[in-house]
């Protein structure tokens, strides 16, 4: 509770510095922006959580990559093959999820450090995605007999608002500005069901068990690399899930579009009160977390111009610190009182 609280006041504080400095960040429009772009890091953000709470050294460094590979696989199938768009998203998800089974395989069966095989498999994942179409993007305008774009139902899982959706158009806005379609229909959903899923069911303990302690969990009859194989597949398929979010926002599928969100998805997750050792975290840390890193990056963006594509990834890496000192702060304090 603690945690939260503080997160909380992290973001107040975030938002009212921003605000101050620059004098267009508190617009609505301004505040729309970040929330709708904002949606993909962190799905991607949720995803990277799950894979550390199962603990055992437990990282994904190729979250990034999977987003960009799934991405391509709905371009080349909905654009390059003319599959229609709804069995493309399903193939962004199950591409996704394959992918985070073949992490869960490298670590869970073959036994490869995690940071290793993971390292792998984001330069393998992300040279695939650039092959695929030689590294231009989908829809690609030097190829005239392709389709010019996605069909509106992907732009619309982007760029439209809830009160677009028939039978929503009740929905207040907010400050004039609708609600954006990925908030109310994607990320609140996910958030919700995997709050639910940690908390409520089988599944959830066992993940937090085996974080906390493998060794206990083994005694405990659990089967300690299946829960680890299947928190690599659920992370691949919520990637999946944000490359189908980032497309339609784009409205193109970028080969490389992941490859700088892996230490904001870490950060985020850490920061959100994620322990680095497994075990211990909650999704409303990770929402809170994420909304910090999402206001601070803007915030940056707007006060900086072209420099802030230095400052922002140093102060992700300051971030990443900070958080890591914190959690391990809290994790003596605690440790000492028990």
């Amino acid at each position: 509770m603690r945690r939260r609280l503080l997160l909380a006041l992290v973001l107040v504080a975030t938002v009212a510095l921003f605000s101050f400095m620059v004098p267009n960040f508190w617009q609505p429009y301004n505040l729309y922006q970040v929330i709708q772009n904002g949606v993909t890091i962190a799905l991607v953000a949720l995803a990277e959580s799950i894979v550390i709470l199962s603990g055992g050294g437990a990282i994904d460094l190729s979250v990034g990559s999977i987003l960009g590979l799934a991405g391509m696989i709905l371009g080349v199938l909905n654009i390059e093959h003319g599959v229609p768009i709804g069995i493309a998203i399903a193939g962004a998800f199950a591409g996704g999820a394959l992918l985070g089974a073949v992490n869960g395989v490298l670590v869970s069966v073959i036994r490869i450090p995690p940071l290793i095989a993971t390292l792998a498999t984001f330069y393998a994942y992300a040279a695939i995605a650039l092959q695929i179409t030689h590294t231009r993007p989908l829809p690609d305008a030097t190829q005239p007999d392709l389709p010019t774009s996605f069909p509106a139902v992907l732009i619309t899982i982007g760029n439209g608002n809830v009160q677009d959706v028939p039978g929503f158009g009740w929905v207040p806005k907010i400050a004039g500005q609708g609600i954006p379609f990925q908030v109310g229909f994607v990320y609140v959903p996910l958030a919700l069901i995997l709050a639910f899923v940690l908390v409520k069911t089988v599944a959830g303990r066992y993940l937090y068990g085996v974080g906390t302690n493998a060794l206990a969990a083994r005694f405990s009859a659990i089967d300690v690399w299946g829960v680890r194989f299947w928190a690599y597949v659920s992370a691949g398929f919520i990637c999946g899930l944000a490359a189908v979010v980032q497309t339609g926002l784009s409205a193109s599928a970028t080969p490389d579009v992941g490859a700088s969100m892996n230490l904001a998805a870490i950060t985020i997750a850490v920061l959100g009160g994620v322990s680095i050792v497994g075990g211990e975290g909650d999704v409303l840390g990770i929402l809170l977390a994420s909304l910090i890193v999402i206001f601070l990056y803007n915030g940056l963006g707007l006060a900086l111009g072209a420099a802030a594509g230095i400052w922002q990834p140093f102060s992700l890496g300051v971030l990443l610190i900070g958080s890591a000192l914190l959690n391990e702060s809290l994790r003596r304090r605690f440790s000492l009182r028990s």
